[in-house]
């Protein structure tokens, strides 16, 4: 299937070149009808995945992040003939402990510490965070190299092993709640409220591609926020909009916003 034909309406250029690799895939399993996977993307980028392939007949797909309600995802391509239980996993799953006693640990923390080691952001799905370890789903190629490799984490010492997938074990993130006030809805006056920074800063952020509101890059800062919404500000963290409410006696919104910390 042509590239440029399927993603044509895709403007955002490293979403083009993620389901340029995504066709890559599909097309070499159809020629050598064998199983190929993706990295792992996210959740808008999977939507994007699973349009395309529907254009497909002659292949199926799955994807998997290791647990229900994982956001982050590998697809897997496989022949038409071939049923999802005859499909190998393409993940692997990792535990990370250390002595953490004197310093809380953050998923900036793991992440940093494995991406310092030449690993790619998308050879990385999700990190389930514990008090005194983590655990973490990875593309299965670089399982052993982690093990190997991964000796400390913000200047701890820490083991690392391979478990099973029945050996995850969820925790539910922590928040932290505020409440603001806002001139709009529009994603600059938001990020800027949020944030505690200027309009103009909140507008270098957008312009800068660095701003995704449920997964997607946005480019514009006058789109429009709305409650249920996921704001993710490159180098400052995530945020999801609780509540926006009723205008106070100044013509200002009422915002309610919850940190992921």
């Amino acid at each position: 299937m042509d590239k440029l034909t399927l993603t044509n309406h895709i403007k955002d250029i490293d979403l083009k070149n993620k389901m340029f690799k995504v066709i890559d895939k599909a097309n070499r399993c159809l020629k050598n009808y064998d199983i190929r996977y993706t990295e792992f993307l996210n959740p808008y980028e999977v939507n994007n995945a699973i349009s395309i392939l529907n254009s497909f007949n002659d292949l199926k797909y799955s994807f998997d992040g290791g647990f229900d309600g994982a956001e982050r995802c590998v697809v897997s391509i496989y022949p038409h003939y071939m049923e999802h239980d005859d499909v190998e996993a393409g993940i692997k799953f990792l535990q990370v402990e250390g002595n953490f006693k004197f310093k809380s640990i953050s998923h900036k923390d793991y992440l940093g510490a494995i991406l310092n080691l030449g690993i790619k952001r998308e050879k990385i799905g999700d990190i389930i965070i514990h008090d005194d370890f983590c655990q973490v789903v990875v593309d299965k190629e670089i399982c052993d190299f982690l093990i190997i490799n991964l000796e400390k984490v913000s200047r701890n010492t820490v083991r690392v092993t391979e478990i099973s997938r029945d050996e995850l074990v969820m925790s539910e993130p922590k928040y932290k709640e505020k409440s603001m006030t806002v001139q709009s809805e529009r994603l600059d006056c938001v990020i800027s409220a949020v944030y505690d920074i200027s309009r103009q800063d909140s507008q270098k952020y957008i312009n800068s591609s660095k701003v995704n509101v449920n997964f997607e890059c946005i480019s514009s800062k006058t789109r429009t926020i709305k409650s249920g919404d996921l704001i993710s500000v490159r180098g400052k963290g995530r945020i999801e909009i609780e509540d926006i409410g009723e205008q106070t006696k100044k013509g200002r919104l009422k915002l309610k916003v919850r940190l992921l910390v």
